[in-house]
């Protein structure tokens, strides 16, 4: 069966291909249709962030805790050096280290408690905790956020002597275990942008537009027309934006190669239509030749 070409949205496809289809089915979406057009554009620049996050290993440990990364020594990574992770377990010997509200421990024999909710776990008297108990370790820091996070069980993980490799450690194992959270987390937060970003891009075309049919230049005479044009014009650039961004992701290029195809798509249907019907646009050719004819 082949499919309805003038049927929605099968149709938007077609039309976005079309420098004059953009301006003359401009009247033909309502709108449910105009905000389901901006929310799949909006979600198909997700695409390759979604992607990107799917693949993500491990996040830098200041960001998950930064005032945590201040408080461990060198002296607590040499301690600790010879201590390992085996099967989920940990053997090493006891061992602490407190500078004020600051704790840094290994703690096989887990006399440490944690009070809080799953995602705001702390140590009662302290503000800055880490501590490697016998099947899991517990992360609490100033900024709110606590976690304790279980040792795999498939894995051999030896206590490195340097800050650095410690820190990527629990930075790994952290992600490997709260990585649906945190996609979730970007994954709004990511969206919210980019949807207030083409909220504000396709908003204020769309205002320049219906101002050029408010001062009698153009056929456009409803904010709704020049939002179904802007809509249109943007297919080819978002989905140019994604197909860029799967091969190469940069979150600011992928948001320049949008925004400037929208302003050239616009650009080139004003060339296309001057953004007038096809009657209008015959009496405004003929008055132009007209007065070309005058000063010959």
């Amino acid at each position: 069966m082949k499919p309805n070409l003038n049927r929605f949205p099968v149709n938007y496809f077609v039309n976005m291909c079309s420098l004059k289809r953009i301006f003359t089915e401009r009247r033909n979406l309502n709108g449910w249709k105009l905000a389901f057009l901006f929310l799949f554009l909006s979600a198909s620049l997700m695409m390759p962030l979604t992607l990107r996050l799917s693949a993500l290993k491990t996040v830098p440990f200041t960001f998950l805790a930064p005032s945590v990364s201040r408080a461990i020594s060198s002296d607590f990574v040499t301690q600790i050096q010879k201590d390992a992770i085996k099967g989920g377990v940990l053997s090493g010997t006891v061992y602490e280290q407190r500078h004020g509200r600051n704790l840094l421990a290994v703690d096989p024999e887990n006399r440490w408690r944690t009070i809080g909710q799953k995602y705001h776990q702390k140590v009662q008297n302290f503000k800055n905790v880490i501590i490697f108990q016998k099947q899991k370790m517990i992360i609490s820091d100033q900024n709110g956020f606590g976690f304790s996070v279980t040792y795999p069980k498939d894995q051999a993980i030896s206590l490195s002597g340097r800050k650095e490799s410690l820190e990527n450690m629990v930075s790994q194992l952290w992600v490997r275990q709260y990585k649906l959270e945190l996609i979730t987390v970007l994954s709004v937060l990511c969206f919210a942008g980019l949807f207030f970003s083409n909220f504000l891009l396709m908003g204020m075309m769309s205002f320049i537009i219906w101002l050029t049919g408010r001062s009698k230049l153009s056929d456009i005479h409803s904010f709704r027309e020049a939002l179904s044009l802007v809509i249109l014009a943007a297919g080819l650039p978002s989905l140019a934006a994604c197909g860029f961004s799967l091969i190469s992701f940069d979150f600011g290029t992928m948001i320049m190669i949008q925004s400037f195809g929208i302003v050239l798509m616009i650009a080139l249907v004003f060339l296309r239509t001057h953004f007038q019907n096809e009657r209008g646009l015959e009496n405004t050719n003929r008055r132009l030749q007209a007065v070309g004819d005058e000063n010959k």
